[in-house]
């Protein structure tokens, strides 16, 4: 007989199914109030009207608007992470999972444009709590990325570099470009210039 762990049954129950989509509820209510407002011009009741619950719901999950704003930074990296590994695990080589990389970038910051901005902006001042959480979550997707292309580069299908300069010669590109056409200079979307950037990618770390 398996009996579960309390946190894995608790993980399932009807009340943290509950409080998970609150928490999600006042999130995007945040995104939608910081698009329109500005960090700085949203107030808790702001958000609090745009979600439909109780100030004291928010103050009890979040803290502050500050708890608010840093909370949907990194639950936004953290999905964006997932994602992108979750999509470099259904290539089947190198070259294709570098297009990936460039490709789900472009795919993902279009689909999400709003919050691929307010991730871009990091007009953000984390707590120190908040900034352990935001290097444990780059620190495990590093680590994800790196797990996944060492076979490849073992394989000699890429070449040997110094460990540090894969992220920025694979993604670094694409991730400016994006930036800079979230900020309004660039008329041409992401996925319109995708392949003219995977293929610099794949260029540039191809054995």
């Amino acid at each position: 007989m398996t009996v579960s762990s309390p946190s894995a049954s608790s993980a399932g129950s009807p009340r943290s199914v509950a409080t998970k989509a609150r928490k999600a509820s006042v999130l995007a209510a945040a995104l939608d109030c910081f698009t329109r407002l500005g960090t700085d011009g949203t107030t808790i009741q702001d958000i609090q009207r745009q979600a439909n619950c109780s100030i004291g719901s928010i103050y009890h999950h979040f803290g502050s608007k500050e708890g608010i704003a840093e909370e949907l930074f990194l639950d936004g990296i953290a999905r964006f992470n997932k994602g992108m590994v979750r999509q470099l695990k259904k290539c089947q080589d190198a070259e294709e999972s570098v297009r990936a990389v460039v490709g789900y970038y472009c795919d993902w910051s279009t689909r999400h444009r709003e919050l691929a901005r307010y991730l871009h902006s990091r007009d953000i001042d984390f707590s120190t709590d908040a900034k352990a959480r935001l290097k444990r979550i780059h620190q495990d997707y590093i680590a994800a990325v790196f797990l996944w292309f060492a076979p490849f580069v073992e394989a000699g299908q890429m070449r040997q570099l110094p460990i540090d300069t894969y992220v920025p010669l694979i993604s670094g590109p694409i991730q400016e470009y994006v930036r800079r056409w979230l900020s309004g200079h660039h008329n041409i979307g992401p996925k319109q210039v995708r392949e003219v950037f995977a293929d610099a990618a794949w260029n540039a770390v191809k054995g």
